[in-house]
């Protein structure tokens, strides 16, 4: 059989949809009576249990009837019923890999997929409001964004929710403020600053170190921000310190209590998605937290080359 006539035909749809139904439901659980979804998919019984037992006869699912007690579910492929419910792919957008950090949580991830037998696509686009824009419009179905920048945009998009958080100092160490000049160490007064407003979480920092300041804000792409301030173009910034030669680079620490204790939630990594999602959701909250963020620290030590 054409995998049950080719997906793209209304028995092949009715397949996707029972598929999808499967894999929300957990083992040992009962799933719904036929009769129950012939009525919420109009169509017959026949094809209810056609496709029930084509997902059977595939190895997607085990199930047992119990008479009157219904049929359970005792086993099932998550790959497989991904395949059948049209997601074995996965689509994410993330950082610029600039950054043994974005590199390690790039190859935890993928080496997830590739254990639980899925595809993940990942793309790199600068700037977190610029990927999260990406989720909303349907492209990918998830970003790995700040705590901070996620927090803040689904304060603007309640469509959108966060499907997994790595924890603390997992998107970036820690922030500082960066000098061109050595003599300096504060923000001043006629200052020019260079600020990305695509980043959240930079323009945050920036704003809450020159709060009540006469500053001049200096509109730059965050990867070209200590070019200009090496070539003085700029006399400060923030940027995060992770991979850093403090030999080169004249930094303070963050002052500002605002940006210090947000800073906490800039650090951690999460994944936004769509609410509506639930397929993208699924995964990523089967997914071995543990692993993924044991393959982002062996990645920044040096000691797992990156794969992503």
């Amino acid at each position: 059989m054409e995998i049950f006539e080719s997906l793209l035909s209304k028995k092949g749809l009715i397949l996707q949809r029972i598929a999808e139904d499967l894999l929300f439901i957990d083992v040992n659980e009962r799933i719904p009576k036929v009769g129950d979804l012939s009525e919420k998919y109009n169509v017959g019984r026949g094809t209810v249990q056609t496709a029930l037992k084509y997902l059977e006869q595939s190895g997607s699912i085990t199930l047992e009837a119990k008479g009157h007690m219904g049929t359970f579910l005792r086993s099932k492929s998550i790959p497989a019923l991904f395949k059948f419910c049209g997601a074995e792919r996965v689509t994410g957008v993330m950082p610029l890999p600039y950054s043994k950090k974005y590199e390690g949580i790039a190859t935890g991830l993928s080496s997830q997929f590739e254990k639980n037998h899925l595809s993940l696509s990942i793309a790199f686009m600068r700037g977190a409001r610029l990927r999260i824009d990406e989720v909303s419009k349907g492209r990918y179905d998830f970003a790995l964004v700040s705590k901070f920048s996620a927090t803040e945009a689904i304060r603007r998009n309640p469509d959108l929710s966060i499907a997994l958080s790595f924890g603390p100092s997992t998107y970036v160490s820690k922030h500082a403020v960066f000098f061109s000049e050595k003599n300096n160490f504060e923000i001043k007064d006629g200052m020019k600053i260079g600020i990305d407003y695509n980043s959240t979480d930079q323009q945050l920092l920036v704003k809450a170190e020159a709060d009540q300041l006469d500053i001049e804000f200096v509109k730059l792409n965050y990867m070209h921000l200590l070019q200009h301030l090496k070539a003085g173009t700029i006399d400060a910034t923030v940027w995060n310190i992770d991979e850093i030669d403090s030999e080169l680079y004249h930094m303070m620490p963050l002052v500002s209590e605002f940006a210090i204790k947000e800073e906490l939630n800039i650090g951690e990594a999460v994944c936004v998605i769509r609410k509506e999602n639930k397929k993208a959701e699924y995964i990523l909250k089967h997914l071995n937290l543990n692993e993924v963020k044991t393959i982002q620290g062996m990645v920044v030590k040096g000691e797992f080359i990156p794969k992503y």
